[in-house]
């Protein structure tokens, strides 16, 4: 083993150069006290993303000694000494391991990290992404692994798990906070490369999720055009370049997106009841070839309860105002009976104001709302009585 100390921009060991080229310092002060850390390939991840800055939430205390994955230790200095390696660091040659305690500054408070889950908590208050955060939302969409394989539990053993289902189990018992711990090499079927790939590190597993598009995360919007029909509408991106359908119940009713020349609307008239609208796709020609979908629930009253409030203004003046929650999606008529004679009606379409003011001559009046909607059986109808002296 080797040391070298990593300052500013100092000469870094690129991963085709050996160690008897260096001219590296003898080993006399080697360490051997590292532990293997998924939390500073996550930062070395943060930094070639720029999503880790040196004044920003987590900043480090400096010198730091890390080893790469192949056993060559360094002593960095600064923050420019971290970036060189991290924007210089292959699947090759990165940063691996790290030896506790390391002192940081979390939002300006200090804390000293003595172990891996301290590390990756920090990360975490920090919204530095972590193995974890990238794994889930590729597994599946991109790749799928090769069982069996290794992983250690929460305590540290050993085991090994069959297939896919075992794997749920027990990222389920280990609490899907926790991070994935894997044992390399690890077999992963990558589904844009249609084959089988061989991943040595957590680094090379970073790596593969830079070859994969995750699938498009699908939404639509609601729009009540009348109280029984609703617009919705999708929204998202790759929009245009994909297929996708439209379900009410689980049952397709339309396809859509920008390969059907489709115009992203669907509009749907429904009876009384609870409805689960979803937009679902899957891309046989690219990355997400498991699907995605987004679904929402909706609970149509296609014969609405209507109400209205009366609101003496004098001795034979009123006004009514309609206060139920549909009353700006359908027209409806405001109609005054006097001994069961329609006397007066005046229609509220989408352009009214929801109210009606009258004013009443001495005698016995039944003031109503009503309104009638296809597929209700009867005139939906509020009405109030007033006896005017």
């Amino acid at each position: 083993m080797s040391i070298l100390l990593l300052s500013g921009f100092a000469i870094f060991l690129q991963s085709c150069v050996s160690e008897e080229k260096l001219d590296l310092p003898p080993d006399d002060n080697v360490t051997n006290d590292f532990t293997e850390s998924v939390a500073i390939v996550s930062i070395q991840r943060a930094i070639q993303n720029k999503t880790l800055s040196e004044n920003g939430c987590l900043q480090f205390f400096y010198p730091i000694q890390f080893r790469f994955n192949n056993d060559i230790q360094i002593s960095i200095a600064d923050f420019d000494g971290l970036k060189d390696a991290a924007n210089n660091a292959t699947i090759a040659q990165h940063i691996n391991a790290v030896e506790y305690p390391i002192t940081v500054s979390k939002a300006g408070t200090i804390k000293t990290i003595t172990t891996e889950q301290e590390f990756i908590d920090v990360l975490d208050e920090c919204e530095i992404p972590t193995l974890r955060d990238e794994f889930d939302p590729f597994f599946i969409q991109c790749f799928d692994l090769i069982y069996p394989i290794t992983m250690l539990d929460i305590d540290s053993n050993e085991v090994t798990i069959a297939n896919k289902e075992e794997y749920f189990e027990f990222e389920k018992q280990q609490g899907f906070d926790q991070q994935p711990k894997f044992i390399y090499p690890l077999e992963l079927f990558d589904y844009a490369q249609e084959g089988n790939v061989l991943i040595e590190s957590p680094f090379q597993l970073f790596k593969t999720f830079d070859t994969c598009k995750k699938c498009p995360e699908l939404f639509f919007e609601i729009d009540s055009v009348i109280v029984n029909t609703y617009v919705f509408k999708a929204e998202f991106e790759r929009i245009d370049e994909i297929s996708y359908g439209w379900y009410i119940n689980d049952e397709k009713v339309e396809e859509d997106g920008g390969i059907e020349n489709g115009d992203n609307i669907l509009e749907e008239t429904f009876e009384s009841g609870t409805y689960t609208i979803c937009i679902r796709t899957a891309l046989p020609n690219d990355d997400c070839f498991t699907g995605t979908e987004f679904c929402q629930v909706i609970t149509v009253d296609a014969c609405p309860h209507v109400s209205f409030e009366t609101i003496q203004l004098s001795s034979n003046s009123y006004e009514f105002v309609a206060n139920f929650e549909s009353k700006d999606l359908f027209d409806y008529h405001w109609n005054i009976y006097q001994n069961d004679m329609l006397i007066f009606s005046e229609l509220e379409d989408s352009t009214g104001d929801n109210k009606l003011i009258y004013q009443f001559e001495p005698g016995f009046y039944e003031v109503c709302l009503q309104t009638e909607i296809d597929g209700c059986p009867e005139v939906i109808s509020f009405c109030t009585e007033l006896s005017i002296e």
